[in-house]
């Protein structure tokens, strides 16, 4: 029978019979003095009692654990509330389909949690609760991506109904390649870590899945149906209010283009037109005319 310590064999003894139980059990063989105390020595130190706790596991009280939980859900409904009301000042009532989006993807990632509970025992802890809080703004940034390109269409003078469509077509890539990246960053999170912070990784990666569902599938058709009504146009409605001057000016430079670019093709460039002193001291305006057209040069 082999003894071990620190993986070299410090004795290797020959079981010679049975010891009978209450008995002491000896080795015996050639040895000095000095070979039987570091022998024993060793033995006595490898059967040191040494016992192993393992350091992730947290004793909380119930009363503890739900004023924990009350006060992560005040947390979240406070969240709530102050991207409500930047969402309606920055951009009045697109900010509140915004906000019935933002409320949509929550009660969705809450169902999910409860179905999750049912079926496979799913527990939502403090670290699971900072993640779906976390997620709340990481949602808003997604309106806020499309609402900030649909002002940068209406500041190259298209209408808002036209913006609409023109401002979902860049904005969507930009939704989805920022989630992926959150998406990416939760799941290797969830498969690295250990305990709580899988928790907080796998809220954050559900919020994430339904937030890019939820851009999909409500956000971008609320925003297009209220873009057909009228009322939507107003500057009043959509927060566009200052873009409005921008975009007169926008427009204006564009027909101002487009009537150079006619006048180019045409031929007929602006003349120029000078005064000048004659030799008896009368003023003589001469006006010249881009050569090639059918006027002629005139004095």
């Amino acid at each position: 029978m082999a003894i071990l310590l620190d993986g070299e064999v410090i004795s290797a003894p020959v079981v010679q019979r049975v010891t009978p139980v209450g008995s002491a059990t000896s080795i015996t063989g050639d040895f000095s003095m000095d070979e039987a105390s570091t022998l024993a020595g060793n033995l006595r130190y490898g059967a040191l009692p040494i016992s192993f706790e393992d350091p992730n596991v947290d004793n909380v009280p119930a009363s503890l654990g739900l004023a924990s939980l009350q006060a992560g859900l005040i947390a979240g409904a406070i969240g709530f509330l102050l991207v409500l009301i930047y969402s309606v000042v920055f951009y009045r009532l697109l900010g509140v389909l915004a906000f019935i989006s933002l409320a949509l993807s929550y009660l969705l990632t809450y169902g999910m949690l409860v179905l999750l509970g049912y079926t496979v025992d799913y527990s939502l802890d403090l670290a699971g609760i900072a993640g779906l809080v976390i997620g709340i703004g990481m949602t808003a940034d997604s309106y806020v991506v499309f609402f900030e390109r649909i002002k940068d269409e209406v500041r190259e003078g298209h209408r808002f109904r036209s913006a609409v469509p023109r401002a979902w077509k860049s904005a969507s890539r930009t939704i989805v390649t920022g989630n992926m990246v959150s998406l990416i960053g939760a799941v290797v999170l969830y498969l690295l870590a250990s305990g709580e912070v899988r928790g907080f990784a796998f809220t954050l990666g559900l919020t994430t899945v339904m937030d890019i569902f939820v851009a999909f599938t409500v956000t971008w058709p609320l925003v297009y149906l209220a873009s057909t009504k009228a009322v939507f146009s107003n500057t009043w409605a959509n927060g566009m209010g200052r873009m409005a001057n921008i975009q007169a000016a926008a427009a204006e430079r564009r027909r101002l283009e487009r009537e150079e670019e006619k006048a180019t093709e045409q031929g007929r460039a602006p003349g120029v037109t000078a005064t000048i002193q004659g030799p008896d001291g009368s003023a003589v305006t001469q006006t010249r005319i881009r050569p090639g057209t059918d006027e002629e040069e005139g004095r």
